[in-house]
């Protein structure tokens, strides 16, 4: 994967990505990561919030977005890694069984998906930018803008922190089971893109120093410390240490925006 601009992009006539520029975020850094994996050449486009002409580009205020010409957008994780799957690259990241396949996409739903782990985590850092009017959590600002977007609601507080937490047990039992079973990874001995997902969704959890993630931008990083402080204590040792296998073994390191 490499970085183009936008004049470069529009030019292109190959599959182009729009991920986020400011920060960290799970959404684009599975995408950018499901790529690098297969090694799959894809361009990136970085999108802030404050370059309208990017949205305009791609036809959407969110990211990731994928865009191949003749084919409808992409946003949904879903369909970002099916796109990938039969672009083929160096390694498939969906099982061929397909109880591990059904497995796969129920559980990256839970955390990738609306009312997911990503999703939760995202409340819980506005929550904290609303009610303190910016002293942690998002600045006040980016909490104004994403509130909508994520439906929040300051009573939804305790109900999404306890999403985080719930999701998190599952994902730990899920880690404990695959180690009696002997296996490396969630559903094989195989990196698979529910690994993936766990590895990139945690981040914002667990935090990124600076020199993790030069590029995040300072006025962002209140945001990961509050969601840590409020839900940190549910990332269990194995979920800490399975997020630092697949990046130590697999992923771009430090993380690049």
């Amino acid at each position: 994967m490499h970085f183009v601009e936008l004049e470069t992009a529009r030019s292109l006539d190959v599959p182009v990505m729009s991920v986020a520029a400011v920060l960290p975020s799970p959404w684009s850094e599975a995408a950018k990561a499901i790529f690098h994996v297969k090694k799959i050449d894809l361009p990136l486009v970085r999108f802030r919030r404050t370059d309208p002409e990017v949205v305009k580009w791609s036809g959407m205020d969110n990211v990731p977005v994928l865009l191949c010409k003749g084919e409808p957008r992409r946003t949904g994780w879903a369909e970002i890694l099916m796109f990938a799957e039969r672009a083929g690259g160096a390694v498939s990241l969906v099982p061929d069984d397909a109880d591990d396949r059904i497995r796969l996409f129920g559980v990256a739903h839970e955390i990738a998906g609306e009312g997911g782990l990503g999703y939760n985590e995202r409340l819980v850092m506005i929550h904290g930018s609303i009610v303190s009017n910016g002293a942690e959590g998002f600045p006040v600002a980016a909490a104004q803008y994403l509130a909508p977007k994520y439906g929040y609601d300051e009573g939804g507080f305790s109900a999404a922190k306890q999403r985080v937490i719930d999701i998190l047990d599952l994902l730990h039992r899920m880690v404990e089971q695959s180690r009696r079973q002997g296996r490396t990874y969630l559903l094989g001995n195989r990196l698979g893109a529910l690994d993936i997902y766990l590895a990139t969704f945690l981040t914002p959890i667990v935090g990124v120093s600076e020199k993790e993630c030069p590029a995040m931008m300072p006025q962002v990083r209140p945001a990961f410390a509050y969601l840590k402080k409020e839900v940190g204590h549910a990332v269990t040792e194995a979920l800490a240490a399975h997020r630092a296998l697949i990046f130590e073994r697999h992923l771009k390191w430090p993380i690049e925006l």
